[in-house]
């Protein structure tokens, strides 16, 4: 049975349909990448695989197409990349004096029960965020109720935020971002209402960064732990092991060279891999709509570095990959590029500008190093996003180009490349 829908909850979801059709009309609007119908959208938030559907909540201004007003929306799907549209599941509690409900994340209870912890942050700054505790009334995960208690007490910094559940050698852990640091924490016995601090996960350096937002920790088969942030700039990632309570970094780098992707979260395929998902964020404001999901990514530990790889259920979108002979070409308003580039090569794609000069990748008109005799290229352009995947998925960067006069084709020189244009995602169902 479908719960009754909270009156707040109703009205916010009013605004966000108001506006599905004229959004919908939008030519530079992804129609692969997963968006709200219509209004703001960032961190994707509370990723998880539960009874056969992946769902994928995110941070959502239902009133506008800027930041503000932090609700949860809710979409769900049986194959990360078809997604079905689901009510708003979570409003500001104002009674209680909630102003905004910030990122955080669903993980299982010991019970098996999925219990939703987000950052609960106040009007005028009233008292510190602090982390709410909010438990299903429904199997669809559709309606939420809060305990309002909060789960962890006062931190060193007042809008300490973003907790993200992980387990690790039987062990159930929470971090989230208090200003520099990594908080840890631990959840006794499995209990996600009995949370005790263990500590400092990671510390930045002074001066290294001003917030953790948003930290994620994927756990690898060697034991090894993968500590993902959102540093207020590209995200990056700390490569190291942990005596069980401190990481010990190894390595580092970016994940995206680029921060229009952001603000990551994960969960788990049907297969046991774990997914990657991240905000596509910089589009203009005035469309009615602002942000949508990156398509998902699987990461795999290379040396010291990382490759990335677009999600293999997003191939379905392929169609028939044919060789480009290097003449203009209308390609439509998507498509994945697969090939090599030589040094000078330059390719313009629906707007997007994309050249390599052997030493320089440039995307969109960013720019960085990138060396090699030639380089490989998986690049996925939908409307006004492209997602570009290089040198084996060490390289990727991801951008935004809003272009009202974008004629759908690919023009340049210096590669060799096989084109498959981009369907439409099938009904979910």
């Amino acid at each position: 049975m479908i719960p009754r829908m909270d009156p707040a909850i109703a009205r916010a979801q009013a605004y966000v349909d108001a506006l599905a059709a004229r959004c919908a009309a939008d030519q530079q609007r992804p129609s692969r990448h997963y968006a709200p119908p219509s209004r703001w959208m960032n961190d994707p938030n509370g990723t998880i695989r539960h009874a056969g559907w992946y769902h994928a909540f995110y941070q959502l201004n239902p009133f506008g197409d800027g930041w503000g007003f932090m609700h949860w929306g809710h979409a769900r799907s049986r194959d990360l990349l078809a997604w079905e549209h689901l009510p708003i599941a979570l409003a500001p509690d104002v009674l209680a004096g909630e102003e905004h409900c910030y990122s955080g994340c669903i993980a299982a209870d010991a019970d098996g029960t999925p219990r939703l912890i987000y950052t609960s942050v106040p009007f005028a700054d009233a008292r510190p965020y602090e982390q709410w505790r909010a438990s299903p009334l429904d199997p669809d995960l559709l309606a939420w109720k809060r305990d309002r208690t909060p789960l962890i007490g006062a931190l060193t910094d007042r809008a300490a935020r973003d907790p993200f559940v992980f387990r690790w050698h039987d062990r159930t852990l929470l971090v989230l971002g208090d200003g520099p640091r990594v908080a840890l924490f631990e959840a006794e016995g499995g209990d996600l209402g009995r949370i005790v601090p263990r500590g400092t996960l990671w510390q930045a350096a002074p001066g290294e960064m001003q917030f953790a937002e948003c930290p994620n920790v994927l756990v690898l088969p060697d034991d090894r732990l993968l500590l993902l942030l959102s540093p207020y700039r590209a995200v990056e990632w700390r490569l190291g092991t942990c005596d069980g309570a401190t990481l010990s970094v190894q390595a580092q780098g970016l994940l995206d060279l680029h921060d229009s992707f952001y603000a990551t979260n994960t969960l788990e395929d049907a297969a046991g891999r774990t997914v990657v998902l991240g905000w596509i964020r910089h589009f203009p404001a005035g469309r009615g709509w602002s942000g949508c999901l990156a398509f998902p990514r699987l990461l795999e530990v290379d040396g010291n570095g990382l490759r990335q790889r677009v999600h293999p259920a997003v191939e379905a979108l392929c169609g028939k990959a044919v060789r480009w002979d290097g003449t203009p070409t209308v390609i439509g308003d998507g498509c994945r590029l697969q090939g090599r580039l030589r040094p000078g090569a330059h390719l313009t794609i629906n707007g997007h500008e994309l050249a390599w000069n052997g030493t320089q990748l440039s995307v969109d008109g960013g720019s960085w190093p990138l060396a090699a005799a030639t380089l490989d290229l998986d690049a996925w352009i939908d409307r006004s996003v492209i997602e570009v995947f290089a040198d084996g998925g060490r390289t990727v960067v991801t951008r935004v180009r809003v272009d009202d006069q974008a004629d759908g084709r690919l023009r340049g020189e210096g590669a060799e490349l096989s084109v498959s244009r981009l369907g439409l995602p099938s009904p979910c169902g």
